[in-house]
């Protein structure tokens, strides 16, 4: 991962709603939550969800699908998990100790790391 893309990701995260934002997805997946259910479980106008989903999902930290009238967001695990490799890379003498992240997606699994 390059430096400069690392440091506008965590850039993104590190605003205090974002970050709320992302926690809240993280503990809604995979199923993801849409505009309304970040409303009411932040407590933020859906005018700053919206604006906030914008910074995150043009950082490539979210993905989104469409249902009906509704667009539902989940985090990008792979995304994240490339981030945190970037982070962790010199870590443990050089070797890889992270368990990846995509297991998280699986509806079966109802632990999340993050």
């Amino acid at each position: 991962m390059d430096i400069s893309l690392a440091a506008q990701q965590l850039a993104a995260l590190s605003d205090l709603n974002r970050l709320r934002i992302f926690r809240t997805l993280v503990a809604s997946a995979p199923n993801g939550l849409c505009v309304g259910d970040l409303v009411e479980a932040i407590g933020i106008s859906q005018p700053t969800i919206s604006f906030h989903l914008k910074e995150l999902w043009n950082q490539n930290l979210l993905t989104r699908r469409k249902e009906g009238r509704f667009v539902y967001y989940q985090p990008n695990f792979e995304k994240m998990q490339d981030l945190m490799g970037f982070l962790m890379e010199n870590c443990c003498e050089g070797q890889y100790c992270l368990e990846p992240l995509s297991r998280c997606a699986s509806p079966a699994d109802t632990t999340h790391p993050l």
